[in-house]
């Protein structure tokens, strides 16, 4: 697996996600949209604070610049899964606050 294309493959998914052009990302990155080109077609990489930038800029934690697109798509992927446990440990919390707020 190439980690420079599919970060590259995953950040151009989440530009386009966003609506922005890469003239628009590399202003917002204080870098020249050649290089987020290349970096795009995964002939260069991102340092730490340029990753630290995108996740900022797309609000997201940069593990999501690794994934695959299997990863990314159907029922067992690992965001759907996530989801669920965020859903349950939300819901209990629901139920807490609102026996908290029933008690007093």
């Amino acid at each position: 697996m190439n980690v420079k294309k599919l970060f590259g493959t995953n950040l151009k998914h989440f530009r386009k996600l966003h609506d922005f052009t890469q003239e628009e990302l590399a202003e917002k990155l204080g870098i020249i949209p050649t290089h987020l080109s290349r970096i795009e077609n995964g002939k260069s990489f991102v340092t730490a604070e340029l990753l630290d930038s995108l996740c900022v800029i797309f609000d997201i934690s940069p593990a999501a610049f690794f994934y695959t697109s299997q990863e990314f798509s159907g029922d067992d992927s690992l965001f759907s899964k996530i989801d669920l446990v965020i859903d349950g440990e939300l819901e209990k919390l629901n139920k807490c606050l609102k026996k908290k707020i029933r008690e007093k």
